[in-house]
């Protein structure tokens, strides 16, 4: 009995479609492997998940396949699949490389700040932001000081009814102190 024809279009169950893609993955690998050993070829195959998640496949492996490709094809030498460095020779992948890295270490000053872990240089700021660290200290001795109220207030406890008869003008009430 033969296999029954798949129209191809997107599986909609989720479930189904993980499944599918299992199989279909494991299949296109046995291809290029059944490809690679017959014709003597060398095959990368790279690919994402539908979760986002990378995978690949190479004859003899992968690294050698993509390094070959990126040489214009050129049959490189045996064990230098492994060198990444010729790799980094690229003048466009080093001006990448560096720009990577200024912007990460630029997000992770940016990302301290934020979270108030990192010390702000007041001679690195302009006048408008001086004003806003003013602001904001200005604020904070509020809070302090409020927060240093209550504090005192918390060490020395009042009973409600001391405070309603306070208000009420009545201080001949007899008062109770702890």
């Amino acid at each position: 009995m033969g296999r029954k024809k798949i129209e191809m279009e997107l599986v909609e169950n989720r479930s189904a479609r993980y499944v599918t893609f299992s199989k279909r993955k494991s299949g296109i690998f046995k291809k290029a492997s059944e490809l690679s050993i017959l014709c003597n070829a060398r095959v990368g195959i790279v690919g994402f998940t539908p979760s986002g998640n990378p995978f690949a496949f190479g004859s003899p492996n992968f690294q050698a396949v993509a390094e070959q490709y990126l040489h214009g094809g050129q049959e490189l030498e045996a064990g230098s699949s492994r060198q990444i460095v010729t790799l980094s020779e690229n003048p466009n992948i080093k001006l990448m490389n560096k720009e990577l890295s200024g912007l990460t270490e630029e997000l992770k000053k940016v990302e301290e700040v934020k979270k108030g872990k990192a010390p702000i240089a007041l001679s690195d700021l302009n006048l408008k932001e001086l004003l806003k660290v003013k602001s904001s200290l200005k604020e904070l001795h509020g809070d302090i000081d409020a927060s240093s109220s209550l504090l005192l207030l918390s060490k020395k406890p009042i009973r409600i009814i001391d405070l309603v008869c306070k208000r009420m003008g009545k201080s001949n009430i007899v008062k109770t102190s702890y």
